[in-house]
């Protein structure tokens, strides 16, 4: 039997704590590499003992894969009006985020659902973001701009232009290093992954720091919120250049944490690391109190809680709705690992013939969605880009192991059932009943007895009245006359 994560990731603590990871400098402005290199070696310790189709989304490159490079989107160094070098005015607030939080609202108007409702408290706002393929999403309901001239750039920069002998000496090295230290036996395939990452950013630093910090410049905002900022990768180098120039940065929680998300959990060599700090935000903003205890992360930490949660319960929290409790209610899953959510599909399609299986799909999983995709017929349903807010008036049971709508869904008042496995490890206990196979879930969904709302309704887990603490939180950064609420 494998290590669980909780044991591989205790392992890896262990072995960054021994500071050596923090001895390496790209040429550019002796930037440290292990913050920009990091998360993918714990996503290649994760796939070679979990398996392939696990893990975090291959980021390499991605926009430019398929030959995308040469495609149309060339053009959008022309789109002078969404690109925030030229286009972006002087504004107190900048959000830089990405795509994958935007969904629908009832309009057909594209919204985020982790930051917008903040944007509406302050007038002086402004957004800008960035998308997997270039695939944006309008009507936005926002003015948005992109990144996506500097991310063209930096694709067209890592093809053309050659490594200089530093930073290709201290690539080898720490290399070498990896491979002699470090407690996993990672696959040549892994191996070629680091490499890859390790050199796009020694040839792209320079053009995304200089871009980064004429854009803030232009706009010099009094706040950045910066999206999944404490993983490092590309975010660690805008985090750099805001740190750098004094501008205060901060990052909204928008999902699940645990004490085993790479993300939010440092050794303690790199929390006492000063140097490290550099390419962390000023502030993490959760949920509420009950995240800030689960996680090791040297950043400020405050509560914010979540304004789609606040929107939900509004909109939902206390309807009595026939559909939630009537028998042809539908069941809404929430899928982690293809297969075995595969065969429970199919036997809940088998066993409940009375009931419409909902299939909603992180948005980030886009093979996970075109697998589960050919399942669908009369009774099976698939969706990604979807808004999850849909789904609670129309679900009587909400089934999963490892999101965040498990815990809106049970302070809705719905039916969760969270199947107990390796990834189960974030749900808090009191969250739902608990199932340990397909047979024992289908047992508790033919029983009489049901969640109660106040046996789902940890009050850490979800702070209330969020609008108010986003307003004092960017009081302390926006002065008292110049508030625009």
């Amino acid at each position: 039997m494998h290590a669980s994560i909780s044991e591989n990731f205790e392992k890896f603590l262990n072995f960054e704590n021994s500071g050596q990871v923090l001895t390496f400098h790209y040429r550019y402005q002796n930037m440290l590499v292990w913050p920009f290199i990091r998360n993918v070696v714990w996503n290649c310790i994760y796939k070679s003992a979990y398996g392939e189709s696990t893990g975090l989304i291959d980021s390499s490159a991605q926009n430019m894969k398929k030959g995308r490079l040469l495609s149309y989107k060339w053009l959008q160094f022309l789109k002078i009006s969404t690109n925030p070098l030229f286009s972006c005015k002087q504004t107190d607030i900048l959000y830089l985020y990405h795509v994958i939080g935007n969904v629908k609202d009832e309009d057909d108007v594209y919204y985020n659902r982790i930051y917008d409702d903040f944007v509406a408290l302050h007038e002086s706002t402004a957004i800008i973001e960035s998308a997997p393929l270039f695939r944006h999403f309008y009507p936005k309901k926002y003015k948005t701009y992109e990144a996506d001239a500097i991310e063209i750039m930096c694709a067209f920069h890592e093809k053309l232009a050659p490594l200089n002998r530093q930073d290709r000496n201290t690539i080898g090295q720490m290399i070498d290093y990896l491979k002699r230290e470090l407690p996993f036996a990672l696959q040549e395939s892994h191996w070629r992954m680091i490499r890859i990452e390790l050199e796009r950013y020694a040839k792209n630093m320079r053009l995304i720091y200089q871009y980064y910090h004429k854009v803030f410049t232009r706009i010099s905002p009094r706040l950045v919120f910066v999206a999944q900022a404490c993983d490092g990768s590309h975010m660690a180098c805008k985090i750099k250049v805001l740190k750098d120039m004094g501008i205060p940065s901060a990052e909204i929680q928008h999902g699940l944490i645990s004490s085993e998300h790479f993300a939010y959990n440092y050794s303690q060599a790199v929390c006492d690391s000063e140097e490290y700090r550099a390419y962390l935000p000023d502030h993490f903003l959760t949920f509420g109190h009950f995240w800030e205890r689960t996680i090791r992360l040297p950043v400020h930490t405050e509560v914010l809680g979540s304004a789609n949660f606040n929107r939900n319960f509004g909109m939902t929290g206390g309807s009595d709705n026939a559909v939630t409790k009537g028998i042809d209610a539908a069941i809404l899953i929430l899928p982690s690992v293809l297969e075995t959510y595969t065969e429970l599909i199919r036997y809940l399609y088998d066993k409940m013939p009375d009931r419409r299986l909902l299939v909603k799909v992180h948005p980030t999983k886009i093979k996970q969605y075109e697998a589960f995709k050919t399942m669908e017929n009369d009774r099976i349903s698939v969706y990604i880009r979807e808004n999850i807010n849909y789904f609670f008036d129309r679900a009587a049971v909400v089934i999963g192991d490892d999101s965040t709508a498990l815990y809106e869904a049970a302070a809705l008042g719905r039916q969760v059932m969270i199947w107990d496995t390796e990834y189960s490890r974030n749900i808090h206990r009191a969250v739902g009943r608990w199932f340990a196979d397909k047979e024992e879930l289908v047992r508790l969904l033919q029983s009489d007895r049901t969640d109660t709302a106040e046996q789902a309704r940890p009050e850490d887990i979800f702070a209330r009245d969020s609008d108010r603490r986003y307003r004092e939180f960017i009081a302390g950064y926006v002065s008292r006359q110049d508030r625009k609420w």
